[in-house]
């Protein structure tokens, strides 16, 4: 009769630990997760796809990861070298046109738009350069180093013409980090040449990865900036539409 009592004292004392025991705090922070966003060049027949929320045609990454408040505006770091001789001020002047338009729509007013941004600043206006390149990029977690970096480098796959790389939270939903590559198989301009991707094009869809945006993929949403395809000497993704005002200012207003 003791031994009983004794063993159903032990398995009242483990049922009492595992009631008010925290179990989160147990495990510890969640680790860090990663999703890499592929651009590929337009296909001749892309398929009518999916994605996009409403009407607006725009897509929220895991239901909305954003940055939070206390980390904004985000800093950019960009090695300007290139394939296609851009010099260092074509390289950063198109890269930051393309962050100020997720600001405040400046080339969206340029051109007779009326969406004049989000309240908050998302890109801080100073951007830094840096000698790092494609290997020192988080294609692991341990690459995760609290940077945003955007660099040219050669994607092993064909047909790509940009990859944004974006670390978040999965418990906070919150964005901790994004790196993005240009492409070195293709050509590169910021005057609209032919032949060549536009840079700002281009940027302005992969820093929309990098502040929440997913892509979409249906044929009604092929003016979006972030539709998931481009093309050669496309810049239409320069100016953002519809969907992408209203889903940056369903994140951050």
């Amino acid at each position: 009769m003791k031994r009983i009592t004794a063993i159903l004292a032990a398995l009242l004392l483990l049922f009492a630990v595992a009631t008010y025991a925290n179990p989160i705090e147990a495990r510890g922070p969640p680790d860090l997760q990663r999703r890499i966003f592929v651009h590929f060049a337009k296909p001749d027949n892309p398929g009518k796809g999916g994605g996009g929320e409403d009407d607006g045609f725009y897509k929220l990454i895991r239901g909305g990861i954003k940055w939070p408040s206390d980390k904004l505006p985000v800093p950019l770091e960009v090695n300007p070298s290139n394939p296609s001789g851009l010099t260092e001020d074509e390289v950063l002047g198109a890269i930051g046109i393309s962050a100020e338009e997720w600001d405040d729509g400046d080339y969206s007013l340029s051109i007779g738009g009326t969406w004049d941004g989000v309240t908050p600043d998302l890109f801080d206006d100073v951007i830094a350069t840096t000698d790092k390149g494609y290997d020192e990029l988080a294609w692991t977690s341990d690459g995760l180093d609290g940077a945003d970096t955007l660099v040219w480098g050669n994607y092993p796959t064909e047909g790509v013409i940009a990859v944004t790389i974006l670390g978040y939270n999965p418990a906070t939903k919150e964005i901790v980090e994004f790196d993005v590559v240009f492409d070195t198989d293709y050509g590169w301009s910021t005057t609209e040449e032919s032949g060549k991707m536009d840079l700002q094009n281009i940027a302005t869809h992969e820093l929309g990865h990098g502040v929440g945006l997913d892509d979409v993929t249906q044929d009604k949403a092929s003016e979006e900036t972030m539709y998931a395809y481009s093309t050669f000497g496309e810049i239409k993704k320069r100016d953002l539409y519809l969907g992408d005002q209203e889903g940056i200012t369903r994140l951050y207003d």
